[in-house]
Order: C-alpha cells, then sequence, then structure tokens
C-alpha cells in the first residue's frame, strides 16, 4: 500500500514561507461532488438568482445550493468557471461543485481558471463537458491551512483590482458630467487675473475645421509591413495600437505624402459607426490614413487641438455625426455635412484652459489604468507562481 509521502507530487514556485513539505496530487472526483443544473422554469418569482453559462438569468424562489461553489459550463461556454456564494440555482448547462473534502472553492476557482477546458471538449459541434471527465482531471493541493492562506492572499489582490476598477469607472463619469457642463457653460472659466473671459461665439463646425479624406487604396498596394495605414477600431477617444493598423510598401509613399498622419492630428472614422474618434499619440513610425478616415485640420489658428478633441466626442457633436451620416455617402462625410453642425466656441484661451483642464483628468485615468494594468499582471504572475 502506498503511504501518503510515497504519492507523486510538486512543489510551486512561490510558496509563503512558514509551509513547507509536497503538493498532493489528486482527482477532482476524489475532492469535491459536482452537481447538475436544473430547468426552472415551474419555480415561482423571487431573490435567489438563476445562473446558465451565460450569467445571471432571473430570480426565483427556490435553490439547489446554498454555499459557495465554483460553477463550469456543461454545455456551450465550458472555459469561463464563476464562483458563486449563498443561495443559487443553476441550469442545465451549468454544472456546480459542493461536498469539498480537504479543498476550499476560493483555492479552486483560481485553478479551476487556469485549466484549458477546451482541451476537455467531447462534441464537434456545441462544446460539451461531462461529469465523469471532469472528475478525473487532476489537481495538485496543499494542506487547507496553506489553501487559506493562499485564497486570502489572492482575495486581497482582487479586491485592489476591484478597487481601481471601480476608481477607474467614477474618474470616467466624473469627467464626463464635467464635460457635459463646460460645453452647456454651465461652468466657465476665469482669465489669470480673475476676469470674465468673452461670450462663446456660435459657429459652424465646418467654418472652424476642415475634414480631410485619404487614399483609396488597392489590393495590390497592401504588405505584410512597411508604411502604416490608419483604420479606425470602435474606439472614442483612445490611442490608437496595432490592431488600428494595416501596411502599404514604402517605396509607394510618394504618392501619399498629402494624407501623412503626425502625433497630436484627429482622426474620425467614416465608415461603421461613424464618428468615432481618436487623438494620435506615440506612432511608432510614419502612417497616413485610407479614405475611411477623416483628419481634422484646423481651418485658422483660433482653434486649440485638444479641445477640438473634446469637443468632438461631446453627446451635441458626436451624436450629429451619427445623424447625418444616415444622409450622406459615409466616404463623402465632408465640409457640406459639417456646415450643419453649429456649435459655441470660447475664445482661444479658455479653450487652452479647458484642454488643460480635461487633459489632468485624462492623465489621472490614465495613471489609474496603469495600476490597474500592473496589479492584473502582479496577480497572473502570481498565478503561475503560486499553483502547481
Amino acid at each position: 500500500m502506498i503511504k501518503m509521502s510515497e504519492v507523486a507530487s510538486k512543489v510551486p514556485q512561490l510558496r509563503f514561507p512558514e509551509f513547507s513539505g509536497d503538493w498532493e496530487e489528486k482527482s477532482v472526483g476524489d475532492v469535491l461532488t459536482i452537481g447538475s443544473g436544473r430547468d426552472y422554469k415551474h419555480l415561482n418569482d423571487g431573490d435567489i438568482p438563476v445562473y446558465g453559462t451565460g450569467g445571471y438569468m432571473t430570480s426565483v424562489d427556490n435553490f439547489l445550493y446554498d454555499g459557495e461553489s465554483v460553477c463550469i459550463g456543461r454545455k456551450g461556454t465550458i472555459d469561463k468557471p464563476v464562483l458563486i456564494n449563498g443561495k443559487f440555482w443553476t441550469v442545465d448547462t451549468l454544472f456546480y461543485t459542493h461536498s469539498f473534502v480537504g479543498l476550499l472553492p476560493k483555492f479552486l476557482f483560481p485553478i479551476f481558471k487556469r485549466i484549458n477546458w477546451k482541451k476537455y471538449n467531447e462534441a464537434s459541434g456545441v462544446p460539451s463537458l461531462s461529469k465523469s471527465t471532469i472528475e478525473k482531471i487532476k489537481l495538485n493541493l496543499p494542506l487547507k491551512v496553506e489553501q487559506q492562506k493562499i485564497a486570502a492572499f489572492l482575495t486581497a489582490v482582487d479586491n485592489k483590482i476591484e478597487q481601481l476598477s471601480k476608481k477607474q469607472a467614477l474618474l470616467g463619469e466624473y469627467k464626463k458630467g464635467l464635460m457635459q457642463q463646460i460645453f452647456s457653460q454651465i461652468i466657465r472659466f476665469k482669465k489669470d487675473d480673475g476676469s470674465e473671459f468673452p461670450d462663446w461665439e456660435e459657429k459652424k463646425l465646418g467654418d472652424v475645421v476642415e475634414l480631410k479624406h485619404g487614399y483609396q487604396f488597392r489590393s495590390n498596394d497592401f504588405t505584410k509591413s512597411g508604411l502604416a495605414i490608419i483604420k479606425i477600431s470602435n474606439v472614442i477617444g483612445a490611442s490608437l495600437s496595432l490592431d488600428d493598423l494595416s501596411f502599404i510598401d514604402k517605396e509607394r509613399y510618394s504618392e501619399f505624402e498629402s494624407f501623412e498622419i503626425h502625433n497630436g492630428d484627429i482622426l474620425m472614422s467614416l465608415t461603421g459607426n461613424i464618428g468615432r474618434v481618436v487623438e494620435v499619440e506615440s506612432l511608432p513610425f510614419k502612417a497616413i490614413q485610407n479614405y475611411r478616415v477623416g483628419k481634422f485640420v484646423p481651418v485658422n489658428s483660433k482653434l486649440e487641438k485638444s479641445f477640438l478633441k473634446y469637443l468632438l466626442i461631446t453627446d451635441m457633436v458626436f451624436g450629429r455625426f451619427g445623424q447625418l451620416s444616415n444622409q450622406s455617402a459615409q466616404a463623402n462625410f465632408g465640409k457640406q455635412d459639417m456646415g450643419k453642425i453649429k456649435v459655441k466656441f470660447p475664445s482661444l484661451p479658455e479653450q487652452t484652459k479647458i484642454a488643460n483642464f480635461l487633459s489632468s483628468i485624462d492623465n489621472k485615468i490614465e495613471q489609474v489604468g496603469k495600476q490597474l494594468d500592473e496589479s492584473k499582471q502582479f496577480k497572473k504572475a502570481l498565478l503561475q507562481q503560486m499553483f502547481v
């Protein structure tokens, strides 16, 4: 008979110093029971959530299980485990786990998230898992006290990520609210000496900026590398990334010089969901625009470019782009359409103050975003090193 110490086991790369000894390999079926979801339509409305592979579905007056459980899809989405706590009901496409033996659900959850569930798919059509397949999967487990320590630590990391996510969302809502008040002139800025800026003047957008169109490329213009061609994905007010680029042969660049893009340029999508606006930041190489992208060029020096970016993404302007796109061929959207949009403009010094103020909020949102990304990367590294 094999002794416990002789059971094949492994040790994680990163471990709390008070723990030692091997982690024991066990099958899923040895440490928990897999429960099947059921139909809920015979139940009455209530306050107990019903879950499927797509998440929350409805609420009923009865439950299948009460407690912590890690759920995994039986059919359909089989690679998105979720941790649920409290009373709940699952439909027949979602398995739930219970009757744990020497195993904490909060410790099991990150393990389940690391498993390549698609590898265990048993169907050629809609992805499917079976209880018997899941029960045979091998897990490496420490004693329960070490599980508790790891789970508590990861929960603290998750809490930080959640707090940063909420902070980022709140800053975004704060900025949106301020922009509404600024551009409706509920909030006004003052000169450095405390005096008032002049009243805002109503102008046609087309008299202030020109929307220049890019080149309509042919299929043989494209290559896997070379000069970048800008395209715009469904992002508002964000920087361009490599996902927003395609390429043409550098040797043909001379034909497209008038469509060159520089950092600080403000672009707008002219196809699909028209009006998607981006400001070009930190392009790693020279780029040009195609005919599906318009570039805003100030008509005179009385327009602050950064102010224009914020103006273009306000509801009063962005919404008009969408309306006018239905009346105009998207690739021909230009001066005539721009002339139909009337906007009130402040003086150039007030534009600068507004742009600097909103940029400072953007910087805060960006800083929180970086902290959020760093926290997520930190957690990813932990999961790679704290588990076997």
